[in-house]
C-alpha cells in the first residue's frame, strides 16, 4: 500500500512545483533615487507581462497631466504593446523575426581589425552576508542580507584605474517572479566580426553564499574610489500577491484607437482654463506648475535623435519638462523649434558588470557611470543653445533626466515667460 502512494506524493509535490511556478504575479514597488520617487508595478500572467513605472510629482494637479504608458509584453503573439489608459491609444511593437539581413541606418567608417591590445586585470568580488535576523513580510519569512559587489581595476587596464563599491542591505523572500520572454536579435549584416580594440583579463571572486529570492525592502549605496557615498537607492514593496489577475490586464482594451505615433502616445495633455468645470478652482500665482493661459499658448516643434533604445523615455521626459514651462508639442508650424541630438550615451563597465553581479548573486543592480553628450538648440521667436557632456551617477534613466534637466535649464533660459 505505501508503494502505491509514493508515486501520488510524488505527483503532488510537482503539481504544487509547477501550479506555483505558474501563478499570477503583482508586484508593486517605490524607488528613491537621489530625493526622486518612482513607483513601479510589475504583473505576470502566463506567457505576458504588464510593467508601469510612474514619477511622483509634488504637485498632484501637474501629475494628472504627465503621460502614463503601460507595456504589455505577449510572448505568446511575439509582440509588445505600449498603452496609453487616459488617451485610450496604444501602439504595437512586433519582435524582430529572423530573415534578410537589415542595412545599416547609416554608412558606417571602416574599422581596422588589426591585433587587440592587451589591457590589464579588472577583478570583481561579491560577498553576502546573512545578519541572521528574520521577520514576516506580505506572510513570508523574510531574510536580513548584506550583499557588497566591488569592482577594481588596475592602472593598465583599457578604461584605465578605477574602483567602485555597490551595497545592498535589505530584506529578502524566497519569492520567484521569472518571466522568460527570448525575443530573436536584430539581424546583423554579413562580414567578418571585428575584435575590439584592448581586452582585460576578467578575475572573480566571491565569499558567503548567494541570496536567492526577491528584496523588498532595502537600500543600494555606490560608492566612488575615496570611499564617499556617489549614490543611493531605497526600495519599498507596495504589494506582493499572487492573485488571480483579470486577463484583460494583457491585452488591447476595448475602443482603444492606435496611435498614430509614439509623440500622440506620450503626448502631454495640458489642463484647459476657463472650461467650468464645477470642482475645479482657478489657479493662482502662488502655483508655478500649472501655467497661465497666455503661456500654454506656446507651441514646440520637437525634434530629438539620437537616443536609440531610450527614444521614447526621452520623448516623454522632454514633453514634461516643456510642459512645466506651458509649452505644447506640435506637429505643425510652431513659435519654436527644439532640436536635441544625442552624440553619446554609454554605460560606464561597471554598470555593465552590474548585470553579471545581478545573475551570481541573484540581486538586481542599477548602478554605474553613464557617460552622456548631448547638444540642444531653439530657434523661432528666440534662439539659443546649449551643451552637456558629462558622467552621470546610473541607473541610466536617471542619468538621463538629470542630462536633459540641464539642457533644458540652460535652453529655455532664452524664453521670457
Amino acid at each position: 500500500m505505501t508503494n502505491i502512494f509514493r508515486p501520488l506524493a510524488a505527483f503532488a509535490v510537482i503539481f504544487c512545483v509547477v501550479s506555483t511556478s505558474f501563478a499570477d504575479v503583482t508586484i508593486k514597488q517605490r524607488l528613491t533615487i537621489s530625493g526622486q520617487k518612482f513607483e513601479s508595478t510589475r504583473q505576470i500572467k502566463g506567457s505576458r507581462e504588464r510593467t508601469e513605472q510612474r514619477m511622483e510629482m509634488a504637485d498632484p494637479a501637474m501629475a494628472a497631466y504627465m503621460p502614463q504608458v503601460a507595456t504589455i509584453t505577449q510572448c505568446d503573439l511575439k509582440r509588445r504593446i505600449q498603452v496609453n489608459d487616459r488617451k485610450q491609444l496604444y501602439m504595437i511593437d512586433p519582435f524582430e523575426t529572423p530573415g534578410t539581413p537589415v542595412p545599416p541606418s547609416r554608412p558606417t567608417q571602416p574599422v581596422a581589425n588589426g591585433p587587440t591590445k592587451k589591457g590589464g586585470t579588472v577583478t570583481m568580488a561579491f560577498s553576502v552576508r546573512d545578519t541572521g535576523e528574520r521577520k514576516t513580510m506580505f506572510g513570508l519569512q523574510a531574510r536580513h542580507l548584506v550583499v557588497t559587489q566591488e569592482m577594481e581595476s588596475s592602472p593598465d587596464s583599457c578604461n584605465g584605474p578605477g574602483k567602485i563599491k555597490t551595497e545592498f542591505d535589505g530584506w529578502y523572500v524566497d519569492f520567484s517572479a521569472d518571466f522568460s520572454c527570448p525575443a530573436p536579435s536584430t539581424p546583423q549584416m554579413m562580414g567578418r566580426p571585428q575584435k575590439p580594440d584592448c581586452l582585460d583579463r576578467i578575475v572573480m571572486k566571491a565569499s558567503g553564499t548567494a541570496p536567492k529570492g526577491l528584496m523588498l525592502e532595502g537600500t543600494m549605496k555606490m560608492y566612488g574610489a575615496d570611499g564617499s557615498v556617489q549614490m543611493s537607492q531605497t526600495t519599498e514593496t507596495l504589494e506582493l500577491s499572487r492573485n488571480t489577475l483579470d486577463a484583460a490586464l494583457f491585452d488591447i482594451p476595448l475602443g482603444y484607437k492606435q496611435a498614430s505615433s509614439s509623440q500622440d502616445l506620450y503626448a502631454v495633455s495640458m489642463p484647459v482654463f476657463g472650461a467650468g468645470s464645477e470642482n475645479r478652482n482657478t489657479p493662482s500665482r502662488s502655483t508655478p506648475s500649472i501655467v497661465s493661459p497666455s503661456a500654454s499658448s506656446k507651441t514646440v516643434l520637437l525634434n530629438i535623435s539620437g537616443g536609440a533604445a531610450n527614444q521614447s523615455e526621452i520623448d516623454s521626459y522632454v514633453r514634461s519638462k516643456l510642459a512645466q514651462r506651458g509649452m505644447k508639442v506640435i506637429s505643425g508650424s510652431a513659435d519654436y523649434a527644439v532640436n536635441i541630438q544625442f552624440s553619446q550615451i554609454k554605460e560606464s563597465t561597471a554598470g555593465k558588470i552590474g548585470g553579471i553581479f545581478g545573475k551570481v548573486t541573484g540581486v538586481g543592480t542599477s548602478g554605474g557611470k553613464v557617460d552622456i553628450d548631448l547638444s540642444a538648440t531653439i530657434s523661432g521667436k528666440a534662439s539659443g543653445s546649449a551643451k552637456v557632456k558629462n558622467k552621470f551617477d546610473g541607473p541610466l534613466s536617471a542619468a538621463l533626466r538629470m542630462a536633459i534637466d540641464r539642457a533644458m535649464d540652460q535652453l529655455l533660459e532664452n524664453i521670457n515667460q
